[in-house]
């Protein structure tokens, strides 16, 4: 009586151990390669596009494309994905939340801040706050959203000591404040898409609810140099924009990616516009990619520097003054 007991138990609560079971088909031994591939969760086969999953499972264990396409349909069958009205997605986004920047201006011209299920882009040359901006925000996030923090770093630049000094000023508890942020480096290009293909599992056991990347296209940059390398290099920030828009809107994150600028040699600028006069790296992939993108531009101030939400796909292009202190970002008046 006990064993059998034992057993139903045992098969009963199989699916709630493994989520991957509960797909048509998938055996124990096909969610093991499933997860070899990196997709640990339902969440991660049902925003997968049929080509990708096919490509990184290949033809063991009889699959196919064609069952590819079928289990990716079943995944998004058990998550309930339907069409809604303009009404019932107007309720969604209001409910969507957002993390403050430290700055009460920067705030204002971004409707309230980071905001869940977008990616926001903040640009601009050295020392102009971006990484700073990455640091606030990582600290504020947690009472903001009541998740993790993980933050990816390809420059490996990343200060600890430094995000404890900005809890520190703002009356944290510096220790409670990394506890909830969670980092890795991440060198190169490969790297940085393998974390991202594989970042559901983490995300989901961790609860985290902002995702950082300081900076996003510089490992690209470094390894696609030359215009001889510009198509493979736009493919593959496009594939890792993709995956960065799947994971906010599966696990209703936050994401911020800061990015470089480059210079422009020429004799005249014919405009004022800082994002013409230095344009950000990336070209229309990330133009496209981002929701929200904030371009800092330095001031001849100590700093101080200028905030303009250059493009967005829903608020105005407007510019504020902020500056770095030792609680981070904060307002310039």
């Amino acid at each position: 009586m006990n064993e059998a007991l034992g057993e139903m138990v045992e098969g009963g609560f199989e699916e709630f151990r493994d989520p991957l079971l509960k797909l048509k088909g998938v055996t124990p031994e096909f969610a093991a390669l499933l997860k070899e591939a990196g997709y640990y969760t339902i969440e991660s086969i049902a925003t997968e596009v049929p080509h990708f999953l096919f490509q990184r499972i290949g033809e063991r264990m009889g699959f196919s494309l064609d069952k590819a396409e079928a289990l990716i349909r079943d995944a998004r069958g058990k998550l309930d994905i339907r069409i809604l009205s303009a009404k019932e997605l107007y309720e969604e986004e209001v409910k969507r939340q957002t993390i403050p920047t430290g700055s009460k201006a920067l705030d204002e011209i971004l409707d309230g801040g980071i905001r869940t299920q977008e990616i926001t882009e903040v640009c601009g040359s050295y020392a102009c706050g971006k990484t700073e901006l990455v640091y606030t925000t990582a600290v504020l996030a947690p009472k903001a959203l009541g998740g993790g923090v993980l933050i990816l770093d390809t420059e490996a630049t990343l200060s600890v000591t430094r995000i404890r000094q900005i809890a520190k000023a703002r009356e944290l508890n510096p220790d409670e404040a990394i506890a909830h942020i969670h980092l890795r480096k991440v060198p190169s290009s490969p790297d940085l898409i393998a974390t991202l293909e594989t970042a559901h599992k983490f995300i989901k056991e961790k609860g985290i609810r902002y995702l950082a990347i300081d900076s996003f296209v510089s490992p690209f940059r470094r390894e696609y140099p030359g215009r001889e390398l510009l198509c493979p290099r736009q493919q593959k920030i496009n594939y890792a924009i993709g995956l960065l828009i799947k994971l906010a809107r599966a696990y209703d994150m936050a994401v911020l990616v800061t990015n470089q600028v480059q210079a422009t040699p020429v004799a005249q600028y014919t405009t004022t516009r800082p994002e013409f006069m230095r344009p950000p790296i990336g070209g229309y992939v990330m133009a496209y990619g981002a929701n929200n993108r904030i371009y800092l531009q330095e001031t001849d101030k100590p700093n101080i520097s200028i905030a303009t939400l250059i493009d967005s796909s829903y608020l105005p292009r407007q510019s504020r003054t902020i500056r770095i202190t030792e609680r981070g970002i904060e307002d310039a008046g």
